[in-house]
C-alpha cells in the first residue's frame, strides 16, 4: 500500500517548562511541538492511510498522547483524524485560530468536563393496540426524560461551573463543566440523585472542557479529517472540523 507523509496534529496546550511531553506519538512516531507566541500544538509526521486493520490500536495510541498532557494541563483535543497535508499547512492554521485558542485556554485553564447520559431503558412490548395508545407510551417516556434532565439541573449547578444538555439519540446527555480536583464530588452528587423507573443514567470523565469550547475554536476546517474516531480514541464517523466535541458513548 502506497503511503503519502501527513501531519497529525494532538492537541493543543499553553506553554508551560513544567509539562512533560508523551514520549512517543501514534505508531511510534515522534512527538513535535509547533510553537506560536503562548500556544503549543502537539503533532506527529505519520504515514497515511493507516492499516485498516490498525485502526483501533491507532486511536488508542492518539487517546493516550493526548491524555498525557491532559493529565497535567488544559487542551484544545483535535479529532482523530485530523491531518494537514503539510507544516506550511499547520502553521497556517495556528497562525489564524492561535488567538482563539489561547483565549478558550486562558478561560478553561483548571476545568474539566464530566458528562452524565440519560437514556431509555431497553423497552417492554410497546402498546401496539392502537395508534394513540403507541403515541401516548412514546410521549409518556419522552415526558419522563425531558423532565429527569430539568430535575438534574438544579444539584449539578451546585458542583457545575456551567451546565449544557444535548439531545442525542434515545436520550439526553448532560455537559458539566467541573472545576479539576472536583471530579469526585460531582459523581457522588449526582449518584444521590434517583433515576426514574424508565431510565438509566451513565456518568463519565473527566474529560477536557470541548463542549465549552467557543465556536471558533470548535469549527475551524483542516485539510482532511478522516472517518475514524472522536478525541477519545472511539471509532465513530465525524465532520470535516478540527476539533473534537466530546466523549461518546
Amino acid at each position: 500500500m502506497t503511503q503519502s507523509q501527513k501531519i497529525l496534529a494532538y492537541c493543543a496546550f499553553l506553554h508551560d517548562p513544567a509539562l512533560s511531553l508523551p514520549s512517543v506519538g501514534v505508531s511510534e512516531t515522534n512527538i513535535n511541538v509547533l510553537e506560536h507566541d503562548r500556544l503549543r500544538l502537539l503533532w506527529s509526521q505519520v504515514g497515511w492511510p493507516f492499516d485498516p486493520s490498525a485502526l483501533q490500536q491507532r486511536a488508542i495510541e492518539f487517546h493516550r498522547v493526548v491524555h498525557h498532557l491532559f493529565g497535567q494541563t488544559a487542551v484544545v483535543p483535535f479529532r482523530l483524524l485530523s491531518l494537514f497535508d503539510g507544516h506550511q499547512h499547520m502553521t497556517d492554521f495556528i497562525a489564524r485560530h492561535g488567538p482563539g485558542f489561547i483565549a478558550d485556554l486562558e478561560r478553561l485553564h483548571n476545568v474539566v468536563q464530566m458528562e452524565c447520559i440519560i437514556f431509555f431503558k431497553s423497552p417492554g412490548r410497546p402498546d401496539l393496540s392502537s395508534g394513540s395508545a403507541y403515541l401516548q407510551q412514546k410521549a409518556g417516556l419522552k415526558r419522563a426524560l425531558d423532565e429527569f434532565a430539568e430535575h438534574l439541573k438544579s444539584p449539578l449547578k451546585a458542583v457545575s461551573e456551567e451546565v449544557r444538555i444535548r439531545e442525542v439519540n434515545n436520550g439526553k446527555r448532560i455537559y458539566c463543566r467541573v472545576q479539576r480536583g472536583q471530579e469526585e464530588s460531582f459523581k457522588v452528587r449526582i449518584q444521590e440523585i434517583s433515576v426514574p423507573p424508565s431510565l438509566e443514567r451513565r456518568i463519565s470523565g473527566p474529560w477536557p472542557a470541548s463542549e465549552f469550547l467557543s465556536e471558533s475554536v470548535k469549527m475551524p476546517e483542516v485539510a482532511q479529517s478522516y472517518p475514524a474516531g472522536d478525541r477519545h480514541g472511539r471509532l465513530r464517523p465525524q465532520p470535516r472540523t478540527a476539533v473534537g466535541r466530546g466523549k461518546r458513548h
